[in-house]
């Protein structure tokens, strides 16, 4: 019955368990000969020269570390720097282009209030103080802010030229505005000068309110560039993870081969390495934390960025003094992106990250003295055969 079953599949037909395990055998050669290049076995299983091997895991182990290691820093510093760029001049740029074009509409609403519109009289008041003190501190408050839009360093030379023209343009429109001012005793003077300084402030594609949206826009695209995953990030992550991969494969092999070649667990070995792995992870967590900081800088300046004054507006609420008003809400958005950022610790993990590097670069080093430690003796034997 045996002969009967063996014969059943026919001469040129192999059974379905020889079949099968001709499959797994296609998939165990190539796993069990890099396991045997890694733990340092021969085709037979038999143990490589334990000089030789341990010098060339002398060299490799180190070697991979420091590759590993690396790639993770770039990744890790690539985002951080452009955390940097976000917190420290993009965003207080936008903040500052915000200020600006608030104190500018609140500025030109003052005015409107005291001088009158079209056939509107001015106020009674305005023949004893003219425009006030709320007026001239909403326009000095607006070339200030422009001035620190500036200072920021987040805009191109060809921004900065733009801010200068939107400065220019603000000293016309105020030099309208006081003529208005001047002659508000006079109704065609009066709407004469209020026409011309809207006309700056708010008409044509080339108005003061238009050039500072526009230069908002473009900054509020730079952020979102910024806080997109970049090529160096994709790539470096992209490499690390292998090599993070061969290099758990190479110290697991190297861990066996000491226990099997020369009878030690190396603690030691272990104790050396575990730096390296605790960097991968608190850089890790750094670029999570980083990307988080990122998101909240884009989103706030979304916020800010809309952030206008009715017009006209409904009650006192909107004037730039009250806890209501616009100014209060610029700077509550940019208050509370400041918490966020402190609570992400940016320099914080910049600084641990550094000392991580550093710990993980001297646990690299520590694993080739102790390879070295190792295989000195062998060295001799086996180049001394040699």
């Amino acid at each position: 019955m045996n002969d009967g079953r063996r014969s059943s599949s026919g001469p040129g037909q192999p059974a379905l368990g020889r079949k099968g395990s001709g499959v797994r055998g296609k998939w165990r050669r190539p796993g069990r000969a890099l396991w045997h290049w890694s733990a340092g076995r021969d085709a037979a299983g038999g143990l490589r020269p334990t000089g030789r091997f341990l010098f060339s895991r002398m060299v490799m182990l180190p070697a991979l570390m420091v590759t590993v290691l690396a790639l993770a820093g770039t990744a890790y510093f690539d985002v951080h720097r452009r955390t940097e760029e976000l917190r420290d001049r993009y965003a207080p740029a936008l903040v500052d282009l915000a200020h600006a074009r608030v104190s500018l509409v609140l500025a030109q609403q003052e005015a409107e209030q005291r001088l009158g519109t079209g056939d509107e009289a001015p106020l009674p008041q305005t023949a004893l103080v003219g425009l006030g003190e709320r007026y001239p501190a909403l326009v000095t408050k607006a070339s200030q802010s422009l001035n620190n839009a500036v200072q920021t360093g987040a805009l191109s030379r060809a921004q900065e030229q733009v801010v200068r023209v939107v400065a220019g343009l603000v000293s016309a429109y105020d030099g309208w505005i006081d003529w208005a001012g001047s002659h508000h005793d006079s109704a065609p003077l009066r709407r004469a000068g209020m026409d011309y300084a809207a006309d700056l402030l708010r008409t044509g594609p080339t108005s003061v309110l238009r050039r500072i949206g526009a230069l908002e826009a473009d900054l509020r695209a730079a952020v979102a560039d910024r806080a997109d995953r970049h090529m160096v990030l994709t790539v470096a992550a992209s490499v690390a993870l292998p090599a993070t991969l061969v290099l758990l494969f190479v110290f697991a092999g190297l861990l066996d081969f000491v226990r099997a070649g020369l009878r030690v667990r190396s603690p030691l070995l272990m104790l050396s390495a575990l730096p390296v792995l605790l960097v991968l992870a608190v850089l890790s967590c750094g670029v999570a934390a980083q990307q988080r900081a990122q998101r909240d800088v884009q989103r706030s300046v979304s916020r800010i960025g809309e952030i206008t004054v009715p017009r006209p507006p409904a009650d006192d609420t909107q004037r730039a003094d009250t806890p209501r008003g616009p100014d209060a809400a610029i700077e509550r958005a940019d208050a509370a992106l400041a918490e966020r950022l402190r609570d992400t610790h940016p320099d914080g993990w910049a600084r641990t990250s550094a000392l991580a590097l550093a710990a993980g670069a001297a646990g690299a080093v520590g694993c080739g003295l102790t390879l070295r430690r190792y295989g000195r003796e062998h060295w001799k034997i086996d180049w001394g055969k040699a």
